[in-house]
């Protein structure tokens, strides 16, 4: 007796103890999926978008939004039916924000008149919910470190026209004083330009337009391409790098354009963010908006930028398709080019950039590689001296952007 005596007192005491630990560890971590939601719409809204849920549920770590509605005020996309999300392995942070794993939407449509969307496969992962107090411009903005969309289908009188597969994003976490990476990319965009084409016609004729598409005549019934991007931005110093934006169209070539782009940073975030509430508040117009935007761009600097086209055929139908409407050979058509191409290039009173972008056309007309135009300036240009020299004297822009066209390089 006197050993099993202590024996059931430590049993007891030890149920008495797990059944408190489970009581206030319960009532510790329980999960406001209400809050939850309200945190959403807030960091929603602070970007210019409104979301409505028709009820909130939660079962554990995992909260349901039911019935959402994505709206996007002054838009052409209206009011999106998404329904349900489910946000799974939410947790407090302990210091007032809110963390999900991922957030999966329902597969939803959206028909406006004779056009209907089908979004298929919607998930974002890894998601960061500020707290309402935080100060951290970067921070407080919903973000997420994975997006994807499995297929989001456009169809027109009941004729798909287009198709686009595998959508994704990545970007690394956000730290303070740290570069964030970005990746972008789309699989595979399916475009039906016959069907396309079909619809324009029918609606033309009934508005009584006509208007020519050489795209049928050159032979692209149907086109395919991919789009990959990637980069990187500094939030604290401002400097946004786009090192990739490419189209990849097949049978036609590929489109890049890279970006460094200075003045982008918390301050300039917060100015928009302060000027899209003051516009939707105050119920301004769309000019009224582009005027603003166009005040706040004057602090962002350009520290380069470059347009480039790798062909992959398209040159040699566009020579032998404008050469056929003149009755010429694509020869022919090659020469007249690169007789006129000086004197149009001479308008810009640069004679310098004239010889360099003639040379450049000859060189890509004789074998159609690529052709790149860029603009190196030693140091960043602000937006505002752009503007100011624009106007001002034109061909200057020139020399102040540093700009050059060169050909299969």
């Amino acid at each position: 007796m006197p050993v099993m005596k202590p024996l059931y007192t430590a049993a007891r005491t030890l149920s008495v103890a797990t059944a408190l630990t489970v009581i206030f560890a319960g009532s510790a971590y329980a999960l406001d999926g209400n809050d939850v939601a309200k945190r959403l719409q807030a960091r929603f809204e602070e970007q210019g978008t409104k979301i409505a849920f028709g009820k909130v549920e939660t079962d554990g770590t995992t909260v349901t939004l039911r019935d959402t509605k994505v709206t996007v005020p002054n838009s052409e996309i209206g009011e999106l039916p998404v329904g349900d999300i489910v946000l799974k392995d939410v947790a407090e942070d302990g210091k007032g924000a809110y963390t999900a794993e991922t957030a999966t939407f329902q597969d939803f449509s959206k028909t406006d008149d004779k056009t209907k969307i089908d979004v298929k496969g919607i998930e974002i992962g890894k998601i960061y919910l500020a707290a309402d107090n935080e100060e951290d411009v970067i921070a407080k903005m919903m973000a997420y470190q994975t997006f994807k969309v499995d297929s989001l289908v456009v169809a027109e009188d009941g004729q798909e026209m287009a198709n686009i597969k595998d959508i994704s994003a990545k970007s690394s976490a956000y730290t303070k004083g740290t570069p964030m990476t970005y990746e972008f990319g789309v699989k595979s965009i399916d475009l039906d330009i016959e069907k396309m084409e079909e619809v324009r016609k029918k609606s033309e004729a009934e508005s009584g337009e006509a208007t020519p598409n050489p795209m049928i005549d050159l032979g692209y019934k149907q086109l395919k391409m991919a789009i990959t991007s990637t980069g990187s931005w500094e939030p604290e110093k401002g400097d946004l790098v786009m090192d990739k934006m490419e189209f990849d169209v097949a049978d036609l070539g590929k489109f890049d354009t890279t970006l460094k782009l200075g003045g982008y940073d918390t301050k300039f975030i917060k100015a928009i963010q302060e000027a899209n509430k003051k516009l939707a508040d105050s119920g301004e117009n769309n000019d009224a908006a582009t005027m603003a935007m166009l005040g706040l761009m004057q602090q962002l600097s350009i520290g380069g930028i470059s347009f480039r086209y790798d062909d992959a055929s398209l040159t040699p139908k566009l020579l032998e398709y404008y050469g056929k409407q003149q009755g010429i050979s694509s020869e022919d058509m090659v020469n007249q080019i690169k007789g006129i191409a000086p004197l149009m290039v001479g308008y810009l009173g640069h004679a310098d950039f004239a010889i360099q972008a003639t040379t450049a056309l000859n060189t890509y007309l004789d074998d159609p590689k690529s052709l790149t135009i860029a603009a190196k300036p030693d140091a960043p240009v602000s937006f505002a001296l752009i503007a100011a020299t624009a106007t001002a004297d034109p061909k200057k822009l020139i020399d102040l952007l540093a700009v050059k066209l060169t050909a299969n390089q």
